[in-house]
């Protein structure tokens, strides 16, 4: 419960976080926003909270992180009056079946499409995201925010103006079922197995096989929903 209610916390400042920059206009595209200390004391909320807010607007494209000059909004941001907890309280499991069944449509093909328009840059830091998420793992972290960076890494890279703006929609309602699940240890394992056989695939530009691993992967995570 404890877990639940953090993982909720670190939504509702996320939220407030997306509206300060993209409703209110606080924080222009490219600027830099305040030190961790002065922004976590603004919106009330511990430095633990404040990261975990801001991985997951970096996973929506709405925030950047640039090593050793702190956390910037993205240049281009999602589409304007994007609502970031629209498809939220998809607890049913037949509903979350349908959010997967929808990511089985999409992500093949855009992996298929990253495998030929992936710079190697954006190929070493999908590898890099990849890695995260199993360190992430292992040190009992929050890894299905580290799963939905390593995701949108691909999406980034399959360079479709599209497919960057429908992945933040539904993100969302993703990080609530990751977050909720009972299978969490499950979806764990199955998550970090599946993106080592998706990134084999993309390291070697193998469009065919990407697209028939992330196929396998959204399966497999369907499958679990109905455990």
């Amino acid at each position: 419960m404890a877990e639940m209610k953090k993982a909720k916390l670190s939504e509702q400042t996320s939220d407030r976080l997306y509206e300060m920059i993209v409703d209110e206009q606080r924080y222009a595209p490219g600027s830099k926003l305040p030190n961790e200390n002065d922004l976590s004391g603004e919106l009330k909320v511990s430095r633990t909270t404040l990261r975990e807010a801001i991985s997951f607007l970096v996973a929506q494209g709405v925030l950047e992180i640039r090593r050793g000059k702190g956390t910037f909004v993205a240049e281009e941001l999602p589409a304007a009056g994007l609502d970031l907890t629209s498809l939220a309280g998809l607890r049913s499991r037949v509903r979350a079946k349908d959010l997967f069944e929808m990511r089985l449509i999409f992500e093949p093909a855009t992996v298929a499409l990253a495998c030929l328009r992936a710079t190697d840059d954006e190929l070493a830091q999908i590898e890099k995201r990849a890695r995260r998420v199993e360190r992430i793992a292992a040190e009992g972290g929050d890894w299905p925010l580290a799963d939905q960076e390593f995701h949108w890494a691909i999406i980034k890279a399959s360079h479709n103006e599209y497919m960057r703006r429908l992945y933040p929609i539904i993100n969302s309602a993703v990080n609530e079922i990751l977050q909720i699940s009972q299978n969490r240890q499950h979806m764990q394992d199955v998550a970090i197995s599946d993106n080592r056989m998706i990134l084999e695939f993309l390291m070697k530009r193998d469009e065919d096989g990407a697209r028939h691993a992330m196929s396998i992967h959204m399966k497999h995570l369907i499958s679990t929903l109905q455990d």
